[in-house]
């Protein structure tokens, strides 16, 4: 991948935040539960992870939709994913989760929401990404690895597409929103870096810039 591919996803990755995780991520860190709710399910929507936490397990029990979803994440604390803590803990919420709703898988969507509770230090673990990295389902701890690895050898050229971003504000979505200081800030967070890097996972086209050391799949 040439060096404008990052530059592209960058752009994308910054048109997403000011569309839709921006206001989901500041809304998520608010108080007000019923707003919260309507960001999950926007965030389901847009995620395409609503068929995952079917209605009959919270609107089917009278329940507002994905309130038992609120109700787990909203006790969670980053404090509680530093370190070693990180994928257990993210394991024992996607496990609350599952049994909220009918035993059903939950990894993927737990990723997400707690990506947008917290950022940091959560990866969303998606299935494209997984495929493109090159890890067995369901294997974490190995995701995790493999991914910050991956991205660690693609962080500079990431941080440089970044940069870019003030020079072409006016392609944005909303350039009332993406004013230069405002991509100066974002742009700067580890964590935007990270989502750029996903966003190049899902094009399929991160692994040509990346020497791809042989993978053992467990």
């Amino acid at each position: 991948m040439p060096k404008a591919d990052f530059k592209y996803y960058a752009l994308h990755y910054l048109n997403l935040w000011v569309r839709h995780d921006g206001p989901c991520c500041d809304t998520l860190a608010g108080r007000d539960r019923s707003q919260k709710l309507r960001a999950l399910a926007t965030a389901a929507v847009e995620y395409r992870i609503a068929r995952n936490l079917p209605t009959c397990h919270d609107e089917g029990k009278g329940l507002q939709r994905y309130r038992p979803v609120l109700d787990i994440i909203d006790d969670q604390k980053p404090a509680d994913f530093q370190g070693d803590n990180l994928v257990p803990s993210i394991m024992k919420v996607s496990k609350e989760i599952s049994e909220k709703y009918g035993g059903r898988g939950t990894l993927s969507l737990t990723t997400k929401f707690l990506w947008m509770k917290m950022k940091s230090p959560i990866i969303i673990y998606d299935d494209r990404a997984r495929t493109a990295v090159g890890i067995a389902i369901d294997k974490l701890e190995e995701y995790y690895k493999e991914w910050r690895a991956r991205f660690e050898r693609c962080d500079r050229l990431i941080g440089d597409a970044c940069a870019s971003l003030q020079g072409v504000r006016e392609y944005t979505e909303n350039p009332e929103i993406a004013t230069r200081p405002y991509i100066a800030e974002i742009t700067a967070r580890p964590w935007f870096r990270e989502r750029v890097f996903d966003a190049s996972l899902w094009g399929g086209g991160v692994m040509s810039v990346i020497e791809r050391p042989p993978l053992q799949i467990h």
